[in-house]
């Protein structure tokens, strides 16, 4: 594999586990990284970036503040976007039409006219392209999908419950750009789209994955913060419930919790087949009869059914820097044989989970309307949740 340039645009919480990703990938001699862009200069700090890179010697990757001149600069041949999704302003378009690889983070974007627009440049310049949904590259997930690939899924349940305080404080000053002082973005409908956009797109597209199926229809029903309480906690809802229905017939439920005070979180994982239970348990198992003689003249023991799927699986597959490298190193690699199909996904496939998640809002707002994807995508009834410029949630 020839030895690439790689760029990183955006030095916040998640820009640095990509960042600390091309270090190795650097150490290993597999790239160069090229250039880092950050609207704050105390962001590109040498300091910050050597101690992140545990190198002295920073000088040779150039540093920049606006991400236009960047990509101008013609200095890459692929780029991290790991800016806030409400940022955007053309910068991967700009990127496509200079054939560079592009790698961005999720979500893409919050508004899905500006995702549409995103995906055709990279189509028409045909470029390498995928987003950041590290959990398809989680050892323990992928041993599920191998799993589930010659059965039929019929349902999962996923309980995400989180806090308000756990997730979302980062480098960029949301202050000064019309946002929330102490910089938990996450809490903040106009900059994440609601926790089921920013966070709950992960588990959203891990589901995909796993049935090897796309989302065809949402409904969705939020507890919205109450009102005196949005100043200091921030405006995203205390708890979703989200019901997607897939092409090949599976139904899944995703609800999700983010009370402020409580500081407690865990996950609950279960997916049903016509024939097995799998359960996230130390290890991830499936409880499943295999004998022929079926129904058995004796229930059988539980014990005797347990079938390890998995063996010591990540415990925090979304979080997990490994996944994140194994991302990051497989898009180097495609770019570098040009062969999109060594990615788990490219921006175009993204689009179905981008758009579930934003349909769930939409549904919301519509008092739980059962809402086709391809639909809202598409229909002019639903352009007011699509559009950038007059966007019902982030308005």
């Amino acid at each position: 594999m020839s030895k690439l340039k790689i760029s990183l645009v955006g030095l916040g919480q998640r820009g640095m586990v990509h960042l600390k990703s091309l270090g190795r990938l650097s150490e290993e001699d597999l790239i160069e990284i090229a250039a880092i862009a950050d609207p704050f200069d105390e962001n590109l700090s040498d300091e910050k970036i050597s101690k992140t890179l545990n190198i002295s010697d920073v000088s040779k990757i150039k540093k920049f503040t606006n991400t236009k001149d960047l990509i101008n600069d013609n200095l890459s041949d692929g780029i991290i976007f790991a800016m806030p999704p409400n940022q955007h302003n053309g910068e991967i378009e700009l990127a496509a039409k200079k054939s560079i690889g592009i790698l961005a983070e999720k979500p893409q974007s919050l508004f899905l006219d500006e995702i549409l627009k995103q995906n055709d440049s990279i189509k028409s310049s045909n470029t390498i392209s995928t987003v950041g949904f590290q959990m398809r590259y989680d050892d323990g997930y992928t041993d599920i999908k191998k799993y589930l690939s010659n059965k039929w899924t019929a349902s999962i349940t996923m309980a995400v419950l989180g806090a308000v305080e756990g997730h979302g404080v980062k480098h960029t000053k949301t202050e000064t750009l019309g946002g929330r002082s102490d910089r938990i973005w996450t809490a903040d409908k106009k900059w994440s789209g609601t926790s089921i956009v920013e966070n709950g797109i992960h588990y959203t597209d891990i589901m995909r994955y796993w049935t090897n199926s796309d989302i065809k229809w949402v409904q969705a029903n939020y507890t919205e913060r109450p009102e005196n309480l949005q100043d200091q906690e921030g405006s995203n809802p205390i708890a979703y419930s989200v019901v997607y229905g897939f092409e090949n017939g599976c139904v899944a439920n995703l609800l999700y919790t983010k009370p402020a005070r409580s500081y407690f979180s865990e996950n609950y994982e279960y997916i049903i087949t016509t024939h097995s239970t799998v359960k996230f348990e130390d290890d991830y198992v499936a409880y499943e009869y295999l004998d022929k003689d079926w129904p058995p003249s004796n229930k059988p023991d539980l014990k005797d059914l347990r079938k390890i799927i998995s063996k010591n699986p990540s415990k925090e597959p979304m979080m997990e820097f490994e996944n994140t490298y194994k991302m990051i190193r497989t898009f180097v690699e495609a770019i570098d044989s040009n062969d999109q199909s060594k990615l788990r996904c490219n921006y175009e496939n993204s689009i179905n989970s981008i758009a579930s998640v934003l349909a769930a809002n939409a549904s919301n707002l519509l008092n739980g309307e059962k809402i086709n994807i391809n639909e809202f995508i598409t229909s002019e009834k639903f352009s007011k949740f699509r559009s950038k410029e007059k966007n019902l949630i982030t308005e």
